[in-house]
């Protein structure tokens, strides 16, 4: 069940990263301002769906403000590399920070690992290098460019330690307030990156509403869905073990649509390294 929840996960995760794509490729105007409405849509699912009434508690707070000084960066950041860069490379690089929480779970909480786990996180890093590192196509290496490297690293960082801020508050509080954190979390990226965008682009708002309002709105719920299934799989299995399965199936469903949509070329290598991130898989599960 867990893992038709990260497959499901991911899924959801690849729509909200086409759409922002879709419309950085389109109009490429207002980035800040369309990343903050993406944070206030995702929010209003958050709030929508709390059917136990929202029950905030001061300790609750520092987590949540961290937590969207993160998401924000991430946001914006993330917005960047998929403006600037390749589909697959970016959404297969920010699958590395999963391994933040791998680390994490390992080392703080005592994560229950076995052999096959082991051997699983092993191939599933060598499939990721081989996807990632061995593109040997000529608008791959255009794509690689300061700004996106700037852009993929902060947000790679920001990322992961969004994911670990996520367990470290569902285990000091019991997971008693994980809605709360991210209605937090969200209301300060959604405030923050709309006031920064209102004042940067307040010469091309009523262009950026029409244009990629109907884009932030379904990908904010898009981002709502995936962070609150997140929630959901990091109660069910280990931290250590659901962050290398949800980097193999992220790298699997993002060479399909990198392959399929955007019509991005890869080698033999990279085609084998989705081979091995699928046998990953099958040791988890053992």
């Amino acid at each position: 069940m867990a893992v038709l929840l990260i497959i499901l996960k991911t899924m959801v995760h690849m729509v909200e990263g086409t759409l922002i794509k879709k419309y950085n490729s389109k109009y490429s105007e207002g980035g800040f301002l369309f990343t903050g409405i993406v944070s206030l849509f995702s929010m209003l699912f958050f709030v929508i769906s709390d059917t136990n009434g929202i029950n905030f508690t001061g300790g609750i707070v520092p987590y949540g403000i961290l937590g969207g000084i993160c998401y924000s960066s991430a946001s914006i950041f993330t917005y960047i590399a998929l403006g600037c860069g390749s589909f697959a490379l970016t959404m297969l690089i920010l699958s590395y920070s999963l391994m933040f929480s791998i680390v994490y779970g390992i080392v703080f909480l005592n994560d229950p690992v076995s052999a096959f786990t082991y051997i699983g996180i092993i191939l599933m890093l060598i499939s990721i290098y081989l996807i990632k590192f061995e593109n040997s196509t000529e608008s791959a290496k255009k794509a690689i460019t300061p700004l996106w490297c700037a852009a993929i690293i902060i947000s790679l960082f920001a990322s992961g330690f969004l994911g670990i801020l996520m367990k470290m508050q569902q285990v000091k509080f019991n997971d008693m307030y994980s809605n709360e954190f991210m209605i937090i979390t969200l209301a300060f990226s959604a405030v923050s990156l709309i006031e920064i965008g209102l004042i940067k682009d307040r010469g091309n708002i009523l262009y950026i509403m029409k244009n990629g309002g109907v884009y932030a709105a379904l990908s904010g719920i898009s981002n709502g869905v995936t962070n609150w299934l997140g929630l959901i799989v990091n109660m069910m299995m280990p931290i250590s073990i659901v962050s290398p399965v949800s980097a193999g199936i992220t790298n699997l469903i993002t060479f399909l649509i990198s392959l399929f949509i955007f019509k991005e070329k890869f080698n033999k290598k990279q085609i084998i390294g989705v081979i091995i991130a699928t046998l990953a898989l099958i040791l988890f599960k053992i």
